[in-house]
C-alpha cells in the first residue's frame, strides 16, 4: 500500500483542525460541501449505500456476529455526550465482537435520525426504503492498532454494526439512553449514565446482515469501515422518537434543533454487497470467481499482461476499447512490425495503461478532489494511500470488479526479489491486502 508522506499528513491534520467545526447537515455546510474541506468525502467507496436486493451476493462464509461483554449492567457509568452532530455513548474496551476477519474492540455508539415531521433518518436504505433512524456501534481493529484514533484512517481499521430503527413498540433498551438526552442539550455537554446491556439495542437475529467495504458516513469520511448492517430492524415508540428529535441542539449558542443528521446513499461504484442470508438473494459467490481472480492477480504480479488479454478474462467493454486502440495503432504503425510476443505485450501495456489504469476510478475522483481548496499534492496522496488496499482487497474477495490494468497499477509498488519471482514469495505481500483464507500457501501451489 502506498503511504502518505509526512507533509500531506501534517497538512491533513491542519485541515481537520481548521475545518473540524465547519460541517453539518444544513444547506450551507451539508454533505454537498464536505469534500471541499475533507477530500475523502469525494472518494469512490463512500457510505452509506442503498442495498438493492436484486444485486446482493450470498456468501456462505459469512458467520453470525458474536458479541462479547456487551452486557454492561452493574458496571461503571458510561459517558453520554453531545458532539453537535449526534449523541455518543463512549463504550469500554472490554466490549468486543468476533465472527469477523479480526477481533474488533468497541469504541462508541451513536444514532442518525430524521425529524418529528419527517421520521426518515436512516443512512443506509433497502431498495430505496429509508427507516426512521439508524444505530451505529463503532469498533476498531484491536489486533493491529492500539486504539481507535490510530485505526480510524486505516483501510482495515474499523468495523461498524448498523441497526435499522423504525417506529413501533416501546423499546426499554433504548430508554437507557433516550431518557438522559435532556441532560446534554448543547454541543459539548456530557453526562454520566448508568451502564446497561447494549445487546438490547440490536435485533434478535445477528446472523442476517448486509456486508460491504465503505467509509465513515461523516467527515473526514475515511474509507476504513467494514460494514455489517443487520437485515431486521428494531422498534422504538413514537414518544421515544420524539424525544430523540427534540432533545438536542446542534450548537452551544442557540437552540437550533439537531435533526436530519443523516447522509444520503452514495453510488456503490464497483463494489458488491454481500448477504449472509439466502432468502431473496439469487446470486452466490462462486469458487470459479475466486480461482479466476487468483490466476489473474498471479499473472499481473509477474507482469504478463499479454497472457491476461489472451486468456479472455477482461470485461467485454475492455475488449471493445482494445479493438479501438488496435485500429488506431494499425493506422499509424501496423502491428506486423512487432516481431515478438514480448514486443507485442509491451505495446499492449503502453496502449491500455493510460486509459485503463484507474481511468474511471482514480482519475475521476482525483479530479474532483483537486478541485477542492485543499490542493493537488494532498489530493493525489490521499487517493494513492486509501484506494489501493481497499480496492485490491475487495477485488480478491469477489466484492468488486476492477480492470486488470487497474489491478496492475495497484500492485505496481510490490517488492520484487527477482525478475521472475516464485509464487510462494507473493504470499506475505498478498496477505497484507486480504483477509481471506484462500490466499494461504497451499492455495497458491500448482
Amino acid at each position: 500500500m502506498l503511504c502518505l508522506s509526512l507533509a500531506p499528513i501534517a497538512l491533513l491534520l491542519q485541515v481537520l483542525v481548521v475545518y473540524g467545526a465547519r460541517w453539518g447537515y444544513t444547506s450551507s455546510n451539508g454533505e454537498r460541501h464536505w469534500h471541499t474541506h475533507f477530500p475523502y468525502c469525494a472518494g469512490p467507496m463512500q457510505s452509506p449505500v442503498d442495498f438493492k436486493t436484486g444485486k446482493l451476493v450470498f456468501d456462505s462464509s459469512l458467520r453470525p456476529i458474536v458479541l462479547e461483554n456487551y452486557n454492561l449492567t452493574g458496571g461503571s457509568h458510561l459517558t453520554l455526550k453531545n458532539n453537535g452532530h449526534s449523541f455518543q455513548v463512549v463504550l469500554p474496551s472490554a466490549m468486543t465482537i468476533s465472527g469477523l476477519p479480526q477481533r474488533y474492540t468497541a469504541a462508541q455508539l451513536h444514532i442518525h435520525w430524521g425529524s418529528k415531521n419527517n421520521p426518515l433518518g436512516s443512512e443506509h436504505t433497502v431498495d430505496s426504503k429509508q427507516y426512521a433512524a439508524e444505530l451505529h456501534i463503532v469498533h476498531y481493529n484491536s489486533e493491529k492498532y492500539p486504539n481507535v484514533s490510530m485505526a480510524f484512517d486505516k483501510s482495515d481499521g474499523l468495523a461498524v454494526l448498523g441497526v435499522f430503527i423504525e417506529i413501533g413498540a416501546f423499546n426499554p433498551g433504548y430508554n437507557n439512553i433516550l431518557s438522559y438526552l435532556t441532560k446534554i442539550p448543547k454541543r459539548s455537554n456530557r453526562y454520566k449514565i448508568p451502564a446497561f446491556d447494549v445487546r438490547q439495542l440490536m435485533p434478535q437475529r445477528l446472523d442476517e446482515y448486509f456486508r460491504y467495504d465503505g467509509s465513515l458516513t461523516s467527515p473526514p469520511c475515511y474509507q476504513s469501515v467494514l460494514w455489517t448492517v443487520f437485515k431486521n430492524p428494531v422498534t422504538i415508540s413514537q414518544a421515544q422518537y420524539d424525544k430523540l428529535t427534540a432533545s438536542l441542539w446542534a450548537n452551544q449558542a442557540t437552540a437550533v434543533p439537531l435533526v436530519n443528521n443523516f447522509r444520503g446513499p452514495l453510488p456503490i461504484e464497483n463494489r458488491v454487497v454481500l448477504a449472509s442470508f439466502m432468502q431473496g438473494v439469487t446470486t452466490r459467490m462462486s469458487s470459479k470467481c475466486i480461482s479466476q481472480r487468483k490466476a489473474l492477480v498471479r499473472q499481473l504480479l509477474v507482469g504478463d499482461l499479454d497472457e491476461v488479454i489472451e486468456s479472455r478474462q477482461l470485461p467485454k467493454s475492455t475488449y471493445k476499447l482494445l479493438s479501438q486502440k488496435y485500429t488506431q495503432a494499425e493506422s499509424k504503425q501496423p502491428m506486423s512490425k512487432y516481431k515478438s510476443s514480448v514486443n507485442r505485450a509491451s505495446s499492449l501495456k503502453n496502449m491500455i495503461q493510460p486509459t485503463m489504469a484507474f481511468g474511471s476510478l482514480l482519475q475521476q475522483k482525483s479530479l474532483e478532489i483537486q478541485q477542492s481548496t485543499i490542493g493537488k499534492n494532498l489530493s493525489v496522496s490521499l487517493a494513492e494511500a486509501v484506494l489501493p488496499k481497499l480496492n485490491i482487497k475487495s477485488f480478491l474477495s469477489c466484492k468488486a470488479d476492477l480492470a486488470p490494468a487497474t489491478i496492475k497499477y495497484l500492485l505496481s509498488g510490490r517488492p520484487l526479489w527477482q525478475k521472475d519471482e516464485d509464487f510462494h514469495l507473493l504470499d506475505p505481500y498478498l496477505g497484507s491486502y486480504t483477509m481471506h483464507p484462500w490466499l494461504l500457501q497451499r492455495e497458491w501451489e500448482d
